[in-house]
């Protein structure tokens, strides 16, 4: 049995990514976190028939803002946990504890994500205890398991730095946990991150063959290409 979980905060202006309101409104910002989720939501009409769909989401806001959003196939749960970590483990025991041999957990902020990413992830879990989907900032996008392994959830790697995919992998050697690499993607945090999403539309280059329509529109409405220029470089 296999089940995919899915975090996610509740998209609240000025409590979601924050680090975007270095250029965007905290309505924008929320804007765009829904976009990224409607996106997603599309990827897993792709897998739904084969895959558990779960989504998990922290404490921050009221729920019913992303509620009617949400597919009626995903089955969802509150975030337990003071720190990322914690919130991680417990989201992956919980579904562990539902039975499934397969488990993987992904962020929302990644609206090039593909459905061949994930099945390539799960693909991965046949002959490894566990897969991490890179980023491009040293992090991880997608943690999979075949068996939990809360060591990889340690206190000690500060979640959001750029060593945080090099801290879980050297766990895994320490330990002896079979872990592979899935397929590297760009998570949009930060300003440049932004910047390079809107520049690839612009040129038409996106990857994969599903295009992020709803970002793509939020980029249209509300990010004139004579904005995107004014700040690249800044």
């Amino acid at each position: 049995m296999k089940a995919l979980i899915l975090m996610t905060r509740v998209p609240v202006p000025g409590k979601t990514k924050t680090r975007l309101m270095k250029i965007l409104s905290g309505e924008q910002c929320a804007e765009i976190h829904k976009a990224f989720l409607k996106d997603i939501f599309n990827v897993y009409e792709h897998i739904k028939d084969d895959v558990d769909i779960y989504l998990t989401y922290a404490s921050e806001g009221c729920f019913t803002l992303l509620e009617h959003m949400i597919p009626s196939y995903i089955q969802c749960f509150p975030q337990v946990g003071e720190d990322l970590g914690v919130r991680m483990l417990n989201s992956m025991s919980y579904i562990f504890n539902k039975g499934y041999s397969k488990v993987l957990l992904m962020g929302c902020d990644i609206p090039q994500i593909q459905p061949e990413h994930i099945r390539e992830a799960f693909e991965l879990l046949e002959n490894n205890e566990l897969c991490l989907c890179p980023t491009f900032d040293g992090g991880y996008y997608l943690v999979g398991m075949s068996k939990l392994c809360p060591q990889i959830f340690n206190n000690n790697l500060k979640w959001g730095n750029k060593s945080v995919l090099e801290g879980t992998i050297d766990i895994c050697n320490r330990l002896e946990i079979n872990v592979a690499l899935g397929h590297k993607c760009r998570d949009i945090d930060t300003k440049e991150d932004f910047l390079y999403l809107t520049e690839k539309i612009r040129q038409d280059e996106l990857e994969g063959s599903m295009k992020y329509i709803n970002t793509m529109e939020f980029i249209d409405r509300y990010w004139r290409k004579d904005c995107a220029k004014s700040y690249i470089g800044k």
